[in-house]
């Protein structure tokens, strides 16, 4: 099994690597449920004392009370007092309803507020009483102030109701603003306004002063705008209307001045250089209709194409009834020639009678080419006579365009002025209508609200949220706690973090099984039947000698068990005992571990191997005169040195507490040589190393231990230093048989994984193991009896 185990954990260091769940789960073995068991009472005990502070908080409240107002600014009366549509749009953007919040927020309406109501002169509203823990902290800092003032020269502070009325005034505004609320509901044009005051019909009064006042203050300010425009409107008018006229004038003059004569608006050489354009554009119209019909007759009589045609308003109804009767005359030919053949008389005379149509409808054609050509000409000599009269109507107009620029330049501002004082005109009758009928933006959609219950403080709110904050605290605490547990608590986190086996369990060993455990046994050793015996006086370190059925008892056999398993019918073994650390546990371990062996008749010998601190030594040999060294230098003093245990026939080789010369003795020749005559004459040498962390002579002894067993402190032993340990030390990992937690409190052991089987059978040691109440000592009893 052993070398099972060491080709399994060498396999992982040769690759030069760490065991694969060394370092892979800085949570390993951690139990959410253990931890919340083990922390419950530190989170009960945050919560209550956060709920006890919540209730002391709610006790020494005052309560106030919030009185409500809604205001809603009227997009209908926006949209009727809007000077433009693009007034009424812009009233309506994000910045204008803010602006309308900063003023229902604004210094003057909470001035006029506070005057109304007289608060300035309301002690009671300008310095109200505390609580009676800030009347108490105000009553402490005006002691330390009259204190301070028989040290200081300077004048004290009037008191509140000494000061001007102004400056009440400017302090009850500065109370007002502070505790209103005025805040727009969701993306709607709806303001609520709440104030919040211990008296629940001065918040009330409050915020309706706040919705009158805001009010009064739209009209106002409406009527002063509206004012102010029309003044300015009146002077722009007056001046507008002297400006038109005197455009006017000008107009006129000018225009007798160089003979600018206008019919309809516009000069008659103007209005006759457009009809005669006009009219030029008809004429050419009629000359390229004329022209295309002459062309397209003489192109039909050139080319002697019978069933040429002319549009249908010209055709000529004398050729079109000769192209009927042609035509009629070609299909019977066809037919005939087709029936009776070309020459059969009827075919010839139908030919004869096409050419006869054919003759006619030519000479018609002749007849009435004449006609058209004439009204070519009639219609270029219309063109032409246009055109000279246009041509002398553009010199005409020619000499009279510098004066036309100027008579323009003139009517155009003319035309402007008077533009701008009929719009200005318009805008200041639409403003006289607004002042006498002024119209406020704004109306109450609710009336301020009558408080019945304090609005604060919310006593279920305060205590729930002081519970929970207890709770977080609570829990916070306890994951501080447990982040700070880094040792080893259960046997899971053993296998996970170091790659090693769990051997077991050993419970702590409290006073009172101390004790009880001490009576009747001799403080020192004595000799009997010719050998030394061991002394007795710590108890401790007879444990499983004298409470052979107690749970520590058992944690030794199990300890026992491994070894024998890794064991199994081997002579001459060499278990060390390592810890990282002092006081871990390990001699005591060491040595009820070698009397249990020779309790069940294992020659067992145990080793003091701790030179600087032979803590096996004092308790059971005392201070002997010779000891592991002497035996190693002279082997026929070694029935001198060891002394044996009545009980269980254990044998114990000490150390005489001789410093010199004992560095590196494990690694020593001399050393070798007393293991191996040891190894001939016991079944089982355990030697008691002392803690690796602060001295080499265990990793020295590697090459002479079959095993290493090591000891850690439940909950102390930090898991990062054994595991360096492990990770650096690889031969002494490779030969090591298991982990040994010390000094387990069994009754927080469930809490630590209390799924595992160790912490399952905890509860069931009452049946099993001897105890103060247990099966076993009332068994032990009634047997006394």
């Amino acid at each position: 099994m052993l070398n099972q185990s060491k080709l399994q954990v060498g396999n992982d260091f040769d690759d030069g690597d760490q065991p694969a769940s060394m370092f892979s789960n800085p949570l390993s073995g951690f139990d959410l449920i253990g931890a919340a068991r083990r922390q419950f009472w530190i989170v009960v005990a945050s919560v209550v004392v956060m709920g006890i502070v919540g209730m002391a908080y709610i006790a020494q409240a005052i309560p106030t009370y919030t009185s409500s107002s809604s205001v809603l600014i009227d997009a209908k009366n926006v949209g009727m007092t809007a000077a433009s549509p693009l007034e009424g749009s812009l009233t309506f953007e994000t910045g204008a309803v803010d602006s309308q919040l900063q003023i229902l927020t604004s210094d003057k309406l909470a001035e006029t507020v506070a005057t109304r109501l007289g608060l300035q002169n309301n002690m009671a509203f300008l310095d109200p009483e505390g609580s009676p823990v800030f009347e108490a902290i105000g009553a402490v800092k005006s002691g330390v102030g009259k204190i301070a003032q028989i040290f200081d020269s300077s004048p004290a502070s009037p008191e509140l109701k000494d000061l001007p009325e102004n400056f009440r005034l400017l302090i009850a505004s500065q109370v007002l603003q502070n505790n209103l609320k005025v805040q727009r509901v969701g993306r709607t044009y709806v303001f609520e306004l709440s104030y919040t005051d211990r008296d629940p019909m001065l918040a009330q009064s409050i915020v309706g002063q706040f919705t009158n006042a805001y009010l009064e203050d739209q009209l106002d300010s409406k009527f002063d705008s509206t004012r102010r425009a029309t003044n300015w409107m009146e002077e722009r008018i007056r001046d507008l209307k002297a400006r038109s006229l005197a455009a006017d004038e000008a107009v006129q003059k000018y225009r007798a001045d160089n003979n600018l004569i206008a019919a309809s608006g516009r000069l008659i050489d103007e209005q006759s250089l457009t009809d005669a354009t006009t009219q030029l554009t008809a004429a050419r119209s009629v000359l390229d209709t004329a022209s295309a019909r002459y062309q397209r007759l003489k192109q039909i009589i050139d080319s002697q194409d019978v069933n040429g045609r002319l549009t249908e308003a010209s055709e000529n109804p004398n050729v079109a009834q000769l192209r009927t009767l042609y035509l009629q005359a070609s299909k019977t030919n066809s037919d005939l020639s087709a029936k009776y053949g070309a020459d059969h008389q009827a075919a010839v005379k139908a030919r004869k009678d096409m050419a006869e149509y054919k003759r006619l409808i030519f000479e018609e054609w002749q007849n009435v080419l004449p006609g058209y050509e004439s009204e070519v000409s009639i219609a270029q000599a219309q063109v032409n006579s246009i055109q000279n009269s246009i041509a002398q109507l553009t010199k005409t107009s020619a000499t009279n365009d510098s004066a036309s620029v100027k008579l323009r330049s003139l009517e155009q501002e003319a035309e402007t002025l008077k533009t701008l004082y009929s719009t200005f005109l318009q805008k200041s009758q639409e403003l006289q209508q607004q002042q006498s009928f002024p119209v406020t933006d704004a109306r109450i959609i609710s009336d301020p609200s009558t408080p019945l219950s304090p609005s604060s403080p919310r006593k279920f709110l305060i205590l729930v949220a002081s519970l929970m904050l207890g709770g977080a605290i609570g829990g916070s605490i306890g994951l501080l706690r447990e982040w700070r547990d880094r040792g080893f608590r259960t046997g899971a986190q053993v296998r996970d973090e170091l790659g090693l086996e769990f051997v077991t369990n050993v419970p702590l060993l409290d006073a009172s099984q101390t004790q009880r455990a001490r009576l009747g046994h001799m403080p020192d050793g004595r000799a009997v039947g010719g050998r030394k015996s061991v002394a007795k006086g710590n108890p401790i370190l007879r444990k499983v000698v004298d409470d052979p059925f107690s749970q520590y008892a058992e944690a030794i056999r199990a300890i026992r068990s491994r070894i024998a398993f890794e064991f199994p019918n081997r002579k001459g073994i060499v278990i060390g005992m390592a810890s990282v650390f002092p006081d871990e546990g390990k001699s005591t371990i060491a040595k009820n571990l070698a009397s249990s062996l020779a309790l069940q008749g294992t020659k067992t010998i145990l080793l003091d191997g701790d030179f600087r601190n032979p803590s096996l030594t004092k308790d059971l040999a005392g201070n002997p005169r010779v000891g592991l060294l002497e035996v190693s230098k002279d082997p026929s003093v070694m029935a001198e040195a060891i002394s044996f245990e009545d009980e269980s026939g254990l044998a114990f080789l000490p150390s005489a507490q001789h410093m010199a010369a004992t560095n590196d003795f494990f690694g020593s020749s001399s050393a070798h040589d007393l293991i191996e005559v040891l190894r001939r004459h016991f079944d089982v040498v355990i030697i008691d190393f002392p803690p690796v962390g602060a001295l080499t002579d265990a990793l020295s002894a590697s090459t002479i231990v079959d095993g290493y067993l090591f000891v850690t402190h439940w909950g102390k032993t930090p898991r990062s230093v054994l595991r360096e340990f492990v990770s650096n030390q690889r031969q002494v990992a490779a030969k090591t048989l298991g982990v040994i937690l010390n000094c387990v409190d069994v009754k927080k052991l469930n809490r630590y994984g209390g799924h595992q089987p160790s912490a399952q059978y905890a509860k069931y040691q009452e049946k099993y193991f001897s105890g103060p109440g247990s099966n076993v000592e009332k068994f032990s009893r009634a047997a006394s009896e």
